[in-house]
């Protein structure tokens, strides 16, 4: 059986491309970059599509079609992994509206993660581990809680049940669980026992949510 070429850790941080930004943000390395990769640590192998049946090269699927790639050198020939003909929110194209430019972006798309699948060419990114120069997907930044608010809030609830104004009370409570469960947590640690008490009281103990002691 033949050996292939395993390129794990020849991907390097200062190839990566970032494309968008925010939650859909996205790491890749230029499919040109790929190629270049793999004809100096892989010499030989080069990408193919697999045709179906009929000789085409879109395979159909129950719904939209794709793509199937592998690599080949000379008579040997790597399993093909199947790459989906997508639109830029990852959905699948129906065969009647994929265009020439749909077929030659999901070509270059899917060498990649053909590459990666086959060879472990970049396969850091997929996976979301470091490359060799410390590059890693940063990690999303925990919503940051307004201790202001928290004690705005607090005040508001002490004012209320100080001057025994439930509704307000109620509300205050309320509003801070809407906030999320750190904050509601947050400002319940900050509430006296006698205080907590009066918030407990206002809710039936079949409503009563979860509270922090």
């Amino acid at each position: 059986m033949t050996q292939l070429p395993n390129l794990a850790g020849i991907a390097t941080a200062d190839l990566v491309e970032k494309i968008g930004g925010g939650n859909f943000s996205a790491s890749y390395i230029n499919w040109s970059r790929t190629m270049h990769l793999l004809r100096t640590h892989a010499p030989g192998w080069l990408p193919e599509l697999v045709p179906n049946k009929d000789g085409d090269i879109l395979h159909s699927a129950p719904q939209g079609c794709y793509l199937l790639i592998r690599f080949r050198n000379g008579d040997i020939t790597t399993p093909p992994m199947p790459q989906a003909v997508m639109d830029t929110r990852n959905a699948a194209i129906t065969r009647d509206k994929i265009t020439a430019r749909d077929i030659t972006d999901t070509h270059r798309r899917g060498i990649c993660m053909a590459a990666a699948m086959t060879f472990g060419l970049a396969y850091e990114l997929w996976a979301k581990m470091p490359l060799e120069t410390g590059f890693a997907e940063p990690e999303p930044e925990a919503p940051k809680v307004d201790r202001t608010l928290i004690g705005k809030v607090q005040r508001a609830i002490a004012g209320h049940i100080a001057e025994q104004r439930e509704l307000g009370a109620k509300q205050e409570w309320d509003s801070a669980k809407d906030m999320g469960e750190e904050f509601a947590s947050l400002v319940w640690a900050g509430l006296t026992t006698e205080q907590r008490d009066y918030i407990r009281a206002l809710y039936p103990k079949t409503a009563r949510t979860k509270e922090t002691a």
